[in-house]
């Protein structure tokens, strides 16, 4: 799903998504009507409200083929937000709306060329709430220019617009690929992108942030596809940032909890922390400059 209106410094959907042709609105009607029972079908990708009406009517219009109680969401740029557009999308179904916000800082939004500015991005997200549909934020870590203060101020700006509402969120990594103009800043010196323990440590910051003020995480990081990992240049493109981040994020919380100890911790959530090297139990001992090994004499493990 392409047709973004602008193309953005660090953007390579096709590496993104591993699609080099398009699906065909045919297609979309062939696979759902195999699916046995009701499926959530989601138009990702690129911009999907940005395609041409008649193509994006009859990517509905397909979509509607799908077993009864199914439901539908789709991503797409702040700017092909509009009334009408929305009032379409009720009108096939559509119940959560996501927008590739990425930011709220001005600077970072203006630097990656985005082509609006923080007001607008909430604008749009303000106008998909009136219309009782979800809203969903997607937002991104490690842009030029940003940084983790500026990334906690987009979470309390979109925690007061929502309220107690709800609200979607997906982290993602900023990724260097071939042939952006990101890369460019990056083979000047310009650019150096997070490492994948600071992008772990920013986002484990973020999103035990997130789950205070309320807000349903669906994702952290990438999808995995060989073109991703073939392509990618530079930047956290680790296939486990999600679980590296949670684990971060876990240790933040059982800190803030019992600064030294005991941590009462569910077996659940055991491969969080002694997973990847142990990482969980790393961030925890530096967190609190508790040494590693009392951290492990100190965990009671809840059933």
């Amino acid at each position: 799903m392409q047709a973004c209106p602008r193309r953005c410094i660090y953007c390579d959907q096709q590496a993104i998504t591993g699609e080099h042709n398009g699906l065909s609105p045919r297609d979309v009607q062939t696979a759902v009507e195999q699916f046995p029972e009701a499926v959530e079908i989601c138009f990702f990708g690129g911009s999907f409200t940005c395609l041409p009406p008649s193509l994006r009517k009859s990517f509905l219009k397909a979509a509607t083929k799908a077993p009864q109680g199914s439901g539908l969401r789709i991503s797409t740029h702040p700017l092909c937000i509009t009334p009408e557009v929305l009032e379409e999308l009720l009108s096939f179904g559509v119940g959560v709306v996501e927008l590739g916000i990425t930011s709220l800082d001005d600077k970072v939004l203006q630097t990656c060329h985005r082509g609006y500015d923080g007001r607008t991005a909430l604008e749009r997200l303000e106008m998909i709430m009136t219309e009782n549909i979800t809203p969903g934020a997607q937002l991104m870590t490690g842009l030029p220019g940003q940084t983790l203060d500026s990334s906690l101020r987009d979470l309390e700006i979109l925690a007061s617009l929502k309220g107690q509402a709800e609200m979607q969120l997906r982290l993602y990594p900023c990724l260097v690929f071939p042939n952006t103009p990101l890369a460019n800043l990056f083979y000047s010196g310009r650019f150096n992108p997070l490492s994948t323990e600071e992008c772990a440590r920013q986002t484990g910051v973020l999103l035990d942030r997130a789950r205070q003020l309320g807000f349903e995480i669906l994702r952290i990081g990438l999808h995995e596809t060989a073109s991703l990992r073939e392509t990618v240049l530079a930047g956290p493109a680790h296939p486990a940032l999600g679980e590296l981040a949670r684990a971060e994020a876990l240790a933040i919380s059982l800190a803030r909890n019992t600064p030294y100890g005991p941590w009462t911790v569910h077996r659940r959530q055991r491969s969080l922390l002694s997973g990847h090297g142990e990482y969980g139990l790393r961030a925890l001992s530096r967190i609190t400059g508790v040494p590693i090994e009392n951290i492990k004499e100190n965990i009671l493990w809840m059933i």
